[in-house]
């Protein structure tokens, strides 16, 4: 990771965490991680066009870990699986829209935010959507061949939603 994904995560771990702060100590070191690692990988997905499974695995572990402690029921953990494997299945069938990195992605918004997830995922594929159109008219049909790093917007959507 570089200087300025390290920075970035620092930043992101502080400003979730204070986001959480109502949810109690075991709530504020998951998001704080969650934060972390979505800013972490936001950044290097803009860089290298990937989602570190170095990254967002043991996040998304550790963050399952703590949601389950904290109480998260078996109701709230079958959304999250039902969410998560319905993108799956969304990549399965067409990769160019939704790689897999982006899927475990999902994994660790749905477990990391807990209830927000859902809507975080959606705030960040509509601000996606959005710079989708932007770059669509600013440079024209060519930049339809061109793919977008999903992380930035899902790790906005997702302060977006904490911070509503």
């Amino acid at each position: 990771m570089n200087r300025r994904a390290f920075l970035l995560a620092c930043v992101a771990a502080v400003a979730f965490g204070l986001l959480g702060a109502g949810d109690g100590p075991l709530g504020v070191i998951r998001l704080s991680l969650c934060g972390a690692a979505l800013a972490a990988i936001a950044a290097i997905d803009v860089a290298e066009h990937r989602v570190p499974n170095r990254v967002v695995l043991p996040a998304a572990a550790v963050c399952a870990a703590l949601s389950v402690i904290d109480g998260m029921g078996l109701p709230a953990l079958l959304i999250a699986l039902a969410i998560v494997g319905t993108l799956l299945l969304v990549a399965l069938v067409w990769p160019a829209a939704l790689g897999m990195g982006d899927v475990k992605l999902a994994l660790l918004m749905v477990v990391g935010l807990d209830g927000d997830a859902s809507r975080a995922l959606a705030a960040g594929l509509v601000l996606a959507a959005l710079a989708g159109v932007l770059v669509i008219v600013r440079s024209g049909p060519a930049a339809r061949r061109r793919a977008l790093p999903l992380a930035p917007f899902l790790a906005a959507g997702s302060l977006l939603v904490l911070l509503s």
